[in-house]
């Protein structure tokens, strides 16, 4: 049970890094989040801590591509999606969802084995 639950967090946690573009516009697309809030929030979900390290290079990128905006607010900044930000999360989750369903299907034919 132990093995299970080790390769089934080993799988979240690359899922999530994977796909962290996705992971943090959407969290983005509901209210501003600083940092700090973001890191926290993917620890609580996920139980995985990422560095800042990992984060605010992303951060910056999606500034640079105008898909989230930042201003500051007591001492933080606050990070929010823009309308181009939103469009391209829509996107990219369809496209993620698309190759899930491919990904599953592939499985289901070559090689999954109910238990």
């Amino acid at each position: 049970m132990r093995e299970k639950h080790l390769l089934d967090r080993r799988i979240t946690e690359k899922q999530v890094k994977t796909f962290l573009d996705i992971v943090v516009l959407a969290m983005l697309n509901g209210e501003p989040m600083y940092g700090y809030q973001i890191i926290a929030a993917i620890h609580k979900e996920f139980g995985i801590l990422l560095s800042p390290g990992c984060l605010y290079p992303l951060l910056r990128f999606f500034e640079d591509n105008k898909l989230v905006e930042s201003r500051f607010d007591k001492g933080r900044v606050v990070y929010k999606a823009t309308p181009v930000g939103r469009e391209k999360f829509q996107k990219a989750f369809t496209a993620y969802k698309a190759s899930i369903q491919t990904m599953s299907n592939f499985i289901k034919v070559h090689g999954y084995f109910s238990s």
